[in-house]
């Protein structure tokens, strides 16, 4: 069972909105001890009084060697950062794991500058919102999402399968396992271009005026999450930033055809077009 493989003493790196959610979801399932890393005293005070960690320090050192899976909720750069300053750290036989949108990168920070006897696989929790901080976190953020597992060669069975049972304790309904290079093509189109268009929109939207009254839900929903974490997503579009290109050039060669069809009115275009929109978002859906 989850609870019998995952009884550990848990060290999160990070207790903003992805490392807070985490918490509080690990507390509501009872890991043995939660360990919460991260800069701001008032983030590991708030944390500490809501009970959804047991200690609390800024400083990595203070806890790594008393851990037995680390779980690093950061920037991608500010992962690996982590990685390299902390490596000496981690004990033999930890299990590392982080939460980034961006995964090739990570693993060979990973590879190359933890020691021996150190896993890591890499994660991605398909989950998240338009809000930052501790404050927005949720124990029922992961709830009903996709988790993406990327080991890499020499990864132990048992520590592909504790992250996949962190899954499963934090809520997610499917977990999914494939190389890091898929992956970064992959989450490409399916998360890190839907953020392109919302920006792209949004900017639009940033040169008109008066436009409450004509607002509808298509507008809201497709720009969702134009309201974005600057920071994070200028890092994800630079370190994934070939196979970003890639789909922001075959979505213009989409959107040339459609202008095409919409200039000579062809509707037989148009029609191919909207089918296999249909058909697009079938397979989203499934």
């Amino acid at each position: 069972m989850v609870e019998e493989r995952f009884k550990r003493n848990i060290a999160i790196v990070g207790l903003g909105l992805i490392g807070g959610s985490y918490a509080m979801a690990l507390r509501r399932f009872g890991a043995d001890k939660i360990y919460g890393i991260d800069r701001d005293d008032n983030v590991l005070k708030k944390a500490l009084e809501c009970g959804v960690i047991d200690i609390g320090h800024r400083e990595a050192e203070e806890i790594l060697g008393m851990v037995d899976m680390v779980i690093i909720a950061l920037y991608p750069m500010d992962t690996i950062e982590f990685i390299i300053r902390n490596a000496e750290y981690f004990k033999p036989g930890t299990i590392v794991t982080d939460t980034c949108g961006i995964k090739q990168p990570i693993i060979d920070a990973a590879k190359k500058y933890l020691p021996e006897g150190v896993e890591f696989i890499g994660g991605h929790p398909m989950a998240g919102n338009e809000f930052q901080g501790f404050e927005a976190a949720s124990p029922e953020l992961f709830h009903d999402t996709n988790y993406i597992l990327t080991p890499h060669q020499g990864c132990s069975g048992a520590a592909i399968a504790a992250v996949g049972s962190l899954a499963a304790a934090i809520g997610c309904r499917r977990v999914t396992k494939l190389k890091a290079e898929q992956h970064d093509r992959t989450i490409a189109l399916t998360s890190q271009l839907p953020h392109i268009v919302a920006v792209s929109i949004a900017n639009l939207a940033a040169d008109e005026s008066g436009m409450d009254a004509f607002v509808g839900r298509s507008i809201r929903d497709v720009t969702r999450v134009a309201a974005l974490n600057k920071e994070l997503w200028k890092q994800i579009f630079s370190m994934n930033g070939k196979n970003v290109v890639e789909r922001i050039e075959a979505m213009e060669a989409i959107l040339g055809h459609l202008k095409k069809a919409i200039a000579v009115q062809d509707e037989y275009s148009l029609g191919i077009l909207f089918g296999n929109a249909v058909k697009g978002k079938s397979e989203i859906d499934r």
